[in-house]
């Protein structure tokens, strides 16, 4: 916290409060548990920082640094700002704002684009916002839309500024109220901005290519499920010296002595680490050469923060060493067994510390792929999940996940079994079971890089940040690819067309693939319905978690690409049987009415999607042409077919030529189960009662072909 500023001698009230240097900025805001009450900023610092209201830990502290607005207009800005923070109760709402409150990072980002109106005010000679009338807004107006070097989506967010200010002017005083009315003529700042607003644009969100996320997360279960055995063992000895090491070192970091001075200060830290050692009943690493068991200065150097040289070379410290009488145990911190997978091990040779500390940031990356992506989380989401975050209910058999949701109020931000937002499945928990193995503290993700000060410090209240991932990810495809697919015979993840995978695009894929591929599988076990059904009784099927609207997308984009194929096909002379072939017939000619149709919000593509002419669903051996009151499978809670639940006989079901293809290969291979000897006798007659209403359906269409012949009913 800044020392506070001089503020000039004028009371000022806002929303009830009286206004003193002294006045503490986040008197109405919750702050997260973390957080030091003593250490938030008050009215009279040069600098506010709020991350203490920040609700997540993955993000860089917020703050708003006064000394970069002009003078003259900046005890008007942190009146403002201070508005902004603590009015919560009845708060001005712009059109299309997503929550009645501002959160932290958008009022400071929305003044840090109130910034250039400040500038240009007091170059017109403006010192406050009450002199400010409406011609001067039009001017305004036309130095934004006249701006150059800059974007559309700039000058949106410059509109928005000036609009919150307005909307914001009941609760200033009277002097830094801009005019009363409308301004600019009440239109939006998408409008003013002549860009489309941005929540109305289709989702431009990337999906991964199905071939490469199969591989993905094949290559990231293969981690968390059995690499990361392999190596927790030495890494939780290696991680716990370390912490002792940063307990016992002087609260700097590493002095960068030369000489004599860096050896005093080696010797000052190796006393003293030995003696917690001692304490903690460890022993030091070590290591057989011949019949001798010697230290292993590289395990030690790296568990216990020395400069390995130091190790090697000076007599003094190895001399303290040899008195400690500390046990030295070969290959404490020495990873030597891997798993075989395929038959083969996973990795040649030994992995000594600094490389299990390099193979724990793989494996960490490999847990948020794994959560991230078979749960449906935001990236912000997974990043400050913390320890205990999973549990049970073995009479439901689900498995629940625990967290901080973003982009929700109230009670439902609370943390707790009572709020339990995911529902999530087993390799789920056994990725956090994983982190839970690794972590120093509370944290899941800490921040900075495994075994540093910060991880094992800050990381206690701060998580990683989203933009590691970006590099981390990538590093994991490319190591993966490298040392361990070859070794085990696993395909390479290779690259995406969509290039960096990056976090967003997990989610959005995950929603793909649940709409087109419910019968496919995940790294041979997870299947994609099973997913489907955990997140949607989860947090992903409550309507402000978002990712509903990912999932209706994606079957709107499905539905309509089957409607199109099923045209051209149609056109193209594919025969059609069946009870409900007449209908399928008129709803795909009738699918021609939707060439050019613009889905521009969820709610439309779920308008859309309850259409009659799109109520064309394909199946393993029919196509369902739904209508829910012949619908044989029918029940109360489905708005679709229940495919669990399909009947070959059903007045909905129509049988394309694709569907015959299926059907005569699927008698086939139930004319082979009919030749296993010793076949009991009640399943054998339901076989052969399947393959008899097989053949039923397979001469029904042939014979009702145009141009059919008795003989091509055989």
């Amino acid at each position: 916290m800044t020392k506070p500023a001089l503020e000039p001698a004028v009371t000022d009230v806002i929303n009830g409060t009286v206004i003193t240097a002294r006045t503490p900025v986040l008197l109405q805001r919750a702050l997260h548990p973390d957080a030091d009450p003593a250490g938030t900023p008050v009215f009279g610092d040069a600098t506010w920082r709020l991350a203490a209201a920040l609700p997540d830990r993955h993000t860089s502290g917020q703050a708003l640094t006064w000394v970069r607005y002009p003078l003259p207009l900046r005890h008007s800005c942190k009146l403002y700002a201070f508005a902004l923070i603590n009015v919560v109760d009845k708060a001005p709402r712009l059109p299309n704002a997503r929550t009645g409150v501002p959160g932290i990072k958008t009022l400071t980002a929305d003044l840090g684009y109130l910034h250039p109106f400040t500038v240009w005010l007091v170059e017109r000679g403006i010192r406050r916002f009450g002199d400010v009338g409406q011609s001067d807004l039009d001017s305004y107006y036309n130095h934004v839309t006249d701006k150059t070097g800059v974007s559309t989506s700039w000058k949106r967010k410059a509109f928005i500024a000036v609009q919150r200010l307005h909307a914001y002017r009941s609760f200033l005083p009277e002097h830094d109220r801009l005019p009363e009315g409308p301004i600019w003529g009440g239109a939006s700042a998408a409008e003013l901005a002549n860009q489309p607003a941005v929540r109305k644009t289709e989702n431009s969100t990337l999906r991964i290519q199905p071939e490469v996320m199969q591989k993905l997360l094949s290559a990231a279960l293969l981690v968390t499920d059995t690499i990361a055995a392999d190596l927790l063992p030495v890494a939780q000895r290696i991680l716990a010296m370390r912490a002792l090491a940063h307990q016992v070192s002087a609260r700097e970091q590493r002095p960068r002595f030369q000489g004599a001075e860096r050896n005093t200060f080696s010797l000052v830290h190796l006393r003293r680490l030995l003696c917690a050692v001692t304490t903690a009943g460890l022993a030091l690493p070590g290591r057989r050469i011949g019949d001798q068991i010697v230290l292993d200065h590289v395990g030690f150097a790296t568990a216990g923060w020395f400069d390995r040289e130091f190790l090697h070379r000076n007599v003094a410290g190895r001399e303290i060493i040899a008195a400690s009488g500390i046990p030295i145990e070969p290959g404490l911190f020495t990873a030597a067994e891997f798993t075989q997978v395929n038959d083969r091990t996973w990795r040649d040779g030994d992995a000594d510390a600094p490389t299990v500390l390099e193979l724990l940031r793989h494996v960490t990356t490999a847990c948020f792929l794994v959560i991230a992506y078979l749960s449906g989380l935001r990236t912000g989401e997974a990043l400050n999940l913390r320890r205990g975050c999973i549990s049970r209910d073995p009479r439901l058999g689900m498995v629940f996940l625990s967290g901080q949701q973003m982009k929700v109020a109230g009670a439902r931000q609370d943390r707790s079994p009572a709020t339990i937002p995911w529902v999530v499945t087993e390799q789920v928990a056994d990725a956090v079971t994983v982190l839970e193995a690794i972590a120093p503290g509370p944290m899941l993700f800490p921040i900075e890089a495994i075994g540093t000060r910060d991880w094992i410090v800050d990381g206690a209240v701060s998580s990683r940040r989203a933009g590691s991932l970006g590099r981390d990810v990538p590093a994991f495809m490319r190591w993966f690819d490298s040392a361990v697919a070859p070794m085990i015979g696993h395909p390479a993840i290779g690259t995406d067309a969509g290039g960096k995978i990056v976090a967003p695009r997990l989610r959005r894929t995950l929603a793909w693939h649940i709409v087109r591929r419910p019968g496919g599988t995940v790294a041979g076990a997870t299947q994609y319905g099973h997913v489907h059904t955990r997140i949607i009784q989860g947090y992903a099927g409550r309507a402000d978690a978002g990712f509903l609207d990912e999932i209706t997308f994606e079957e709107f984009l499905l539905r309509a690409e089957t409607l199109h194929e099923d045209y051209q096909r149609l056109r193209h002379g594919e025969h059609v049987s069946g009870p409900a072939a007449d209908a399928y017939r008129a709803r795909v000619q009738a699918g021609e009415r939707f060439a050019g149709l613009a889905i521009t919000s969820p709610a439309q593509a779920a308008t859309a999607l309850t259409n009659p002419d799109l109520q064309i669903h394909h199946g393993a051996l029919l196509t369902c042409v739904y209508r829910p009151t012949t619908a044989a499978c029918r029940d109360d809670v489905a708005d679709g077919p229940v495919w669990s639940r399909c009947r070959l006989t059903c007045a909905n079901a129509a049988r394309t030529d694709r569907d015959i293809a299926q059907l005569r290969k699927h008698a086939d291979n139930l004319r082979t189960d009919l030749a296993i000897p010793g076949i009991p006798a009640p399943l054998r007659d339901r076989i052969r009662d399947r393959v008899a209403e097989h053949e039923r359906a397979l001469t029904a269409h042939e014979t009702s072909r145009p141009d059919a012949t008795p003989e091509s009913a055989q």
